[in-house]
C-alpha cells in the first residue's frame, strides 16, 4: 500500500478545487471591473457560497475515499478465536495463538514497509522473540531513517494515520487482555476456606 498523509488530497480534487478558485477570482475581477452589472448581492453570495461548499464537499468525499484505503489495508491483520494471523512474506501468513502472545507493543519496522523505518506493531511472545506486523504509523518521510540497504523489504504495509495506528494498538491490547484473563483465572489455584 502506498504512503498516505493525514491531509492528502486527490489530484482531480486537487484540479477542481484549482478551478473553483480560478473561476471565483475571474468572477471577483469582472465585479471589480465593472464588467458585470445588475446582478444581486445574494446571486453574487450565492454563487460564491456554492463553489465553496462544492470545493469543500470534494475535500470531504477525497478524504473518506483515501481512508477507506488506509483500512482495506489491515486485510492482512485478522484477529479471530485462535489467535492473530499476521503476514509472514510475500504470499504467507502465519498465526500466532493467544497464549504465546506475551504483549503488543510499538517498535521500528524491521521486514515490512518501503525502505524507511517506521514505527510497527509487533506482538511479543512469552518466549520472548517478537513478530513484526505489516501495521505501520504514518510519518512525514522527512523524519524517517532509510532501511539499511541489505535488509529484505516485503512493501504489503498498511501505513494509517497517527490515529488510527493508536486506535488499532488499543484494540488489539485489549482483545489480548480479554484472552488472558480466563487463562490466568483458570491456572490460579482455588483455596477452600473452612
Amino acid at each position: 500500500m502506498s504512503e498516505s498523509p493525514p491531509h492528502r488530497v486527490t489530484t482531480p480534487v486537487k484540479v477542481l478545487v484549482g478551478l473553483l478558485a480560478v473561476a471565483d477570482a475571474g468572477f471577483g475581477a469582472a465585479l471589480a471591473a465593472g464588467l458585470v452589472r445588475g446582478l444581486s448581492p445574494w446571486l453574487i453570495g450565492g454563487a460564491y457560497a456554492a463553489t465553496v461548499l462544492v470545493a469543500v464537499l470534494a475535500y470531504r468525499v477525497s478524504r473518506a475515499r483515501d481512508l477507506k484505503r488506509g483500512l482495506a489495508g489491515l486485510r492482512d491483520l485478522t484477529v479471530g478465536e485462535e489467535g492473530i494471523r499476521l503476514p509472514a512474506g510475500t504470499l504467507s501468513t502465519r498465526l500466532v495463538p493467544w497464549p504465546e502472545i506475551a504483549e503488543v507493543t510499538v517498535r521500528r519496522s524491521a521486514r515490512f514497509g518501503d525502505g524507511y523505518l517506521r514505527d510497527a506493531l509487533w506482538l511479543d511472545l512469552v518466549t520472548g522473540g517478537g513478530v513484526e506486523s505489516s501495521v505501520q504509523r504514518y510519518a512525514p518521510r522527512s523524519k524517517l531513517d532509510p532501511a539499511p540497504p541489505q535488509r529484505r523489504q516485503f512493501e504489503q504495509t498498511a501505513i494509517l494515520t497517527p490515529a488510527l495506528f493508536d486506535a488499532m494498538l488499543d484494540r488489539l491490547r485489549k482483545e489480548l487482555r480479554h484472552r488472558q484473563l480466563p487463562a490466568q483465572l483458570r491456572d490460579t489455584p482455588r483455596l477452600r476456606r473452612l
